[in-house]
């Protein structure tokens, strides 16, 4: 029986992850590190056979331990400023006397532009054709440390990066079933009392259904395993140094992105009109609950308030690799059941 160590499974990727590899792979042993015991009786009450470790990224021991006892790793909880834990995993992958495989979760933060919503970007980035760009980029870039740990790991561990966009809809996941952007767009809607843009809101930005989002991770992890049936190496165009994937499945502007919301809120009664006013960063970044040394560059709600404005525009060439069809309704046609019930969770 395959064995799986899954990070980050109460997350809202890990938790959509979680529930479709126990569901289409039923046979696999999976193990999945929680925070603390709460977590793990409400996890395995909703799956019976999973297996829990209470544990998190700076539990090196218990990261490096259970790679090593493992065939596939799957990595679904944040890689910034988690190094550490990261080098723990691949160290108990190297160690293995079979190649064994890593799935790391990346974004595409690491190809944000200035945030500037005067007009729409025309750069589109292709995780193939710009694969050498992408896999050059300064360190200091959002996601960069820790994409080349797993890459530098390559020769020992086969290894993948799957890198989403905008993630969007409601995941199954027991604790985090909302996409982060809906919390943080509506903290910032409510400080501000009305629907926002930075500039006019042309940027595009490329985005994913969570669910389709999973299902790539099933199509690599059943790749890991179909190779590890058959005795046989990875394939080289799946797994490898240059195996980053970017997770899109479509576009949209921020500006119809918050028409939208903004439809749907005035609905329920969140704000008195669908009006939308022209920000700029510094104003998303207090309206995202930054207080003083809040505006700084690498502070979490300047990080925020940056992503209303950039432009970030992919297109998975890698994914096509694997026959990945994404299926799941837009965007623009998720939000209302979306938003509804994160309306009710807040009552």
């Amino acid at each position: 029986m395959a064995k799986v160590f899954l990070i980050g499974a109460t997350g809202h990727i890990g938790g959509a992850v979680l529930d479709l590899i126990s569901s289409e792979l039923p046979k696999l042993s999976i193990l999945a590190l929680v925070r603390d015991e709460q977590k793990s009786e409400r996890l395995v009450a909703k799956y019976p056979r999973v297996s829990t470790l209470i544990g998190d990224l700076d539990s090196i021991e218990l990261l490096e331990t259970s790679s090593y006892n493992a065939d596939v790793v799957i990595h679904t909880a944040p890689d910034v400023t988690h190094e550490v834990g990261i080098s723990a995993i691949l160290r108990g992958l190297e160690r293995k006397k079979t190649k064994g495989y890593y799935i790391q979760t990346s974004g595409a933060a690491l190809i944000w532009d200035e945030p500037d919503g005067s007009k729409p970007g025309t750069r589109i980035w292709d995780d193939i054709k710009d694969i050498e760009t992408i896999t050059s980029m300064p360190l200091d870039r959002t996601h960069r440390s820790t994409d080349k740990l797993a890459f530098d790991a390559a020769s020992k561990v086969n290894v993948a990066v799957i890198s989403p966009v905008l993630v969007y809809g409601l995941s199954p996941s027991i604790e985090h079933p909302f996409p982060l952007v809906t919390g943080e767009v509506f903290k910032a809607i409510n400080v501000l009392g009305t629907g926002f843009t930075v500039s006019a809101g042309k940027n595009i930005l490329s985005h994913v259904h969570v669910l389709d989002l999973a299902r790539l991770y099933l199509l690599l992890l059943s790749s890991a395993l179909k190779a590890q049936l058959s005795n046989s190496e990875a394939d080289e165009d799946l797994w490898g140094s240059e195996a980053y994937y970017f997770a899109a499945s479509g576009e949209i502007s921020f500006a119809e992105f918050m028409r939208e919301m903004v439809r749907v809120l005035k609905d329920y009664g969140i704000i008195e009109n669908e009006v939308i006013k022209q920000i700029d960063v510094h104003q998303g970044a207090k309206a995202s609950g930054a207080t003083g040394e809040g505006h700084a560059a690498d502070s979490w709600a300047m990080h925020i308030a940056i992503g209303f404005g950039i432009d970030m525009r992919c297109r998975s060439s890698r994914a096509g690799r694997l026959g990945w069809d994404p299926k799941e309704p837009g965007v623009v046609n998720t939000l209302e059941e979306v938003l509804s019930k994160f309306l009710k969770g807040r009552n």
